[in-house]
């Protein structure tokens, strides 16, 4: 399993207008597990394992392609959870 997991906190207009489905889809074929979901505060909360290579390639892909309008992104970077159950809205 691969030794890498983010967790990324999206803020800005990012609830109601796709968000989550398009982080979906920009994490197509890319070998990456775990979920991206909505936060009560308005935010929402990407977490997922995968190779570093993957997990940036997925990180990028938000960032040029988003779905509504990111005002703002925390990432930290985790050894990873050992996740292999793929990809999905949580």
């Amino acid at each position: 399993m691969t030794g890498h997991r983010v967790i990324a906190r999206y803020r800005g207009r990012v609830q109601g207008v796709g968000f989550r489905a398009t982080v979906l889809h920009h994490g197509s074929g890319l070998d990456v597990h775990g979920f991206v979901r909505n936060e009560p505060d308005g935010s929402v909360l990407l977490d997922v394992d995968g190779s570093k290579a993957h997990l940036n390639e997925l990180l990028n892909r938000i960032e040029t392609r988003p779905a509504g309008s990111i005002d703002d992104c925390d990432v930290t970077w985790q050894p990873s959870l050992g996740r292999d159950h793929g990809f999905s809205i949580g």
